[in-house]
């Protein structure tokens, strides 16, 4: 049952996503895709204001403007996935203070964030906006950048296995559990967090920012109910598990989110957002999307699923936004006029229907389809070789003693 669950939960996380850039289209007259990481490096920008930073200065800010709150519909989608996955968690009594690192930990966790923020700015994407739904309408960044991001990874999980480096990285695992609300608490938290909603939904009544707000709800909720991650899925592409269940969890969502999304550009016609900076090359999108790697593997975490495991309780996970938000995204814009002045733009901006692979039509839409396919068929099932299950039996036997 368990099994079967979870694939409902990768199949409604991609009709949440095809939902949400209809209604989008229909209010704005675009159909909209999500990512998370811009809103994110706009908070980091307002943070750094307060300290007198001028960040109205920085050319980053001018490309991705801060917007008045009560238009900043894509924050309130970063504000609906925590809540969602603090609600699921307090109505099922699972809420508590958890995954506690111990100090490598916490220090992977923060440095995690630091690359994510600045490697995801760097690309004008993460494993949503880049990945999930660059995929899924046609971007031809997409594929340069899972390519890189996948590299970023491994080049983590190499340097863990080398006996120079291998110290950094804490074999410990974290406290479990470290405070675990009774559930009457819980029950009074729940109640609060409703109340709170409805106060967000009244004071801001513009509507793309209750739209993105109730999609964040749900997909926060989807995240933590079908325990959903990006990168445990990359992991387990380059063999790093026995169990290749999320690749398949992944796969079946990517693959329904992009043919739902060819249903509007092809047979609906809306004019879509195909997320990416037509102002950047590929060059970009290769290392950023390595450096997002490299943060991803330190964090143990993709933004998707930091996002709903800080909801529920992961200090570890909280650690990790943290790094990205505060840190590593505002590094990014201080020094984006210096990546600017140094990497060429190797592809003139364009009207933006060119910078889709959806431009050669039927053609363009089976070559984004078969991604997902050869990703399920090949490494979703691929049993893993002698040498990745002693590994993984190592690693079982480390993480017992830990707990003992």
């Amino acid at each position: 049952m368990k099994f079967n669950t979870m694939y409902l939960y990768a199949v409604i996380l991609a009709l949440a996503s095809f939902a949400l850039a209809v209604l989008s289209y229909i209010i704005s007259g675009q159909a909209l895709w999500w990512g998370v990481t811009g809103a994110e490096s706009q908070m980091g920008g307002i943070f750094w204001s307060l300290f007198g930073l001028h960040v109205s200065s920085l050319a980053y800010y001018h490309v991705y403007p801060i917007p008045v709150l009560d238009k900043a519909f894509t924050w309130f989608l970063v504000f609906g996935i925590i809540l969602g996955s603090l609600i699921a968690s307090l109505s099922r009594g699972e809420f508590s203070i958890r995954q506690v690192p111990n100090r490598n930990l916490a220090i992977q966790a923060l440095l995690g964030g630091v690359l994510i923020g600045y490697g995801t700015r760097m690309a004008g994407g993460c494993n949503i906006g880049d990945f999930y739904s660059g995929f899924a309408t046609g971007s031809f960044w997409a594929f340069p950048f899972f390519l890189a991001m996948i590299s970023g990874i491994y080049t983590i999980v190499v340097l863990s296995r080398h006996r120079r480096t291998a110290g950094f990285f804490s074999s410990a695992k974290p406290r479990p559990s470290f405070i675990w609300p009774s559930r009457g608490i819980q029950y009074s938290i729940l109640a609060a967090v409703i109340a709170l909603l409805v106060l967000l939904i009244y004071l801001f009544p513009d509507p793309m920012v209750r739209i993105w707000l109730i999609f964040g709800l749900v997909i926060g909720s989807v995240g933590y109910l079908g325990s959903l991650c990006f990168q445990t899925s990359f992991r387990e592409t380059i063999g790093e598990s026995k169990d290749r269940q999320m690749i398949r969890l992944v796969a079946v969502s990517l693959l329904t989110v992009s043919i739902l999304a060819q249903v509007t550009i092809f047979g609906l016609h809306m004019r879509t957002n195909f997320f990416f900076d037509q102002n950047q090359s590929v060059l970009y999108q290769v290392l950023g999307g390595f450096i997002f790697g490299l943060g991803m593997g330190l964090a143990f975490n993709c933004t998707y699923s930091m996002e709903w495991r800080m909801g529920s309780g992961n200090i570890q996970a909280l650690i990790t936004f943290m790094g990205l938000t505060f840190i590593g995204a505002p590094l990014y814009a201080i020094s984006y006029s210096f990546w600017h002045s140094i990497i060429p733009v190797v592809v003139e901006p364009a009207p933006y229907w060119q910078f889709s692979i959806y431009r050669y039509g039927i053609i363009g839409a089976v070559i984004i389809d078969l991604f997902p396919v050869v990703w399920l068929l090949v490494f979703g099932y691929r049993k893993p070789s002698a040498r990745s299950n002693e590994r993984t039996d190592r690693k079982s036997v480390r993480a017992r003693q830990d707990a003992d």
